[in-house]
């Protein structure tokens, strides 16, 4: 299942016209909240660590940055139940003013409804769905712009919705496709953490900003890689230069970001490069629940990653099944980063769905 953080975040618009240029405007900003660790149903919904949670991570950021105290909501675990964050994003959004923008992050477990909706587990009461999530900002806030990111299960169920929204600034990123379920592991909530923080490894056409589109493409392989997942966003193309964070330094050294296998004997160990010492020797941060882990390492130790599958578009494959336990024929459609995209030989195309490397071989 995954952990999900609604952040509704206001940015302020310098331009409308055609593809716009953003900065934000931590004055403008609202930032709405909720991540949900644990559950009155414990049986339904298991329990994540707290701690080193990144949901804290964000809203801490958004503080420093100085976003007035009545305008950052963040309602967690116990209190976190349907009637009160429903009654609290209400209340909440009819604050703002027209030129704001929110953010919105949730983080907790995802999962489809009976009627087949898209909701975010809240503590405890009533489905809470993403088709209410951003109906409820449509009526309710004056800003005409949104940014709605969730890390969970289905959590795509929000860029789906978002898209219904065509006179609206509304984007979204979330970290899996609206079908399938996510990691537990805090990696697309800390992609968005390093993004707002200006990491030079998320500047990927290294220009000095971290731009809205640019982040939407660093997440998606961030999830193909690590996890095995495809995450799913919706940026509109009048938002895709919005500048999350400019005055990005340059990068010290050329590999600074690249993805790497750490060997400790004998053991590979997934990470990314963070700097390059002067004595040539590498510091990796490596994936993990909260990616807290770091070393510095021989050169000699690094080895760049790579796909563990790699199969051409047409290829028939064989696609593993863990909720049947069995192999099934499938060909290849298409392909992200890691991730091919298949159609089951003897299925309809309703069935047609990302995989992992891990669960394809030819």
């Amino acid at each position: 299942m995954m952990k999900k953080v609604f952040i509704l975040f206001a940015l302020t618009m310098l331009s409308m016209k055609g593809i716009s240029q953003v900065k934000l405007d931590y004055a403008k900003t609202w930032v709405f909240m909720v991540g949900v660790l644990e559950w009155a149903d414990g049986k339904t919904f298991a329990p994540f660590e707290k701690e080193g949670r990144v949901d804290a991570k964000i809203m801490n950021f958004f503080e420093k940055q100085g976003v007035p105290a009545n305008q950052m909501l963040y309602i967690k675990d116990e209190g976190a139940t349907t009637n009160a964050v429903k009654e609290a994003f209400m209340t909440f959004l009819k604050k703002a003013k027209k030129d704001d923008m929110l953010f919105f992050y949730y983080c907790g477990h995802g999962y489809k409804n009976t009627a087949g909706k898209v909701c975010f587990a809240n503590y405890k009461g009533a489905d809470w769905t993403t088709e209410e999530i951003v109906k409820t900002v449509n009526e309710n806030f004056a800003g005409n712009t949104a940014l709605f990111t969730a890390d969970c299960c289905n959590s795509g169920g929000l860029a789906k919705e978002v898209q219904k929204y065509k006179t609206r600034n509304y984007a979204a990123l979330n970290s899996v496709v609206p079908t399938d379920v996510s990691t537990g592991n805090w990696t697309f909530s800390n992609a968005l953490l390093y993004a707002l923080n200006g990491k030079s490894y998320v500047d990927t056409d290294n220009n000095g900003m971290i731009q809205l589109g640019e982040l939407s493409e660093y997440i998606d392989t961030e999830m193909a890689v690590v996890e095995g997942q495809k995450a799913s966003y919706f940026v509109p193309a009048s938002m895709k230069n919005w500048t999350l964070s400019s005055g990005v330094k340059a990068k010290s050294h050329a590999r600074i970001g690249e993805r790497v296998m750490v060997d400790y004997d004998g053991t590979k160990w997934l990470g990314f490069i963070e700097g390059v010492e002067a004595n040539k020797k590498v510091k990796v941060r490596f994936y993990s629940y909260t990616n807290n882990e770091v070393d510095i390492v021989e050169p000699s130790r690094v080895k760049p990653f790579r796909c563990s599958s790699d199969f051409p578009i047409g290829t028939s494959v064989k696609v593993y099944s863990s909720s049947y336990k069995a192999w099934y024929p499938a060909v290849v459609l298409k392909k992200f980063s890691c991730m091919h995209y298949i159609h089951y030989s003897e299925y309809g195309s309703e069935w047609d769905e990302w995989v992992s490397p891990a669960n394809i071989k030819k």
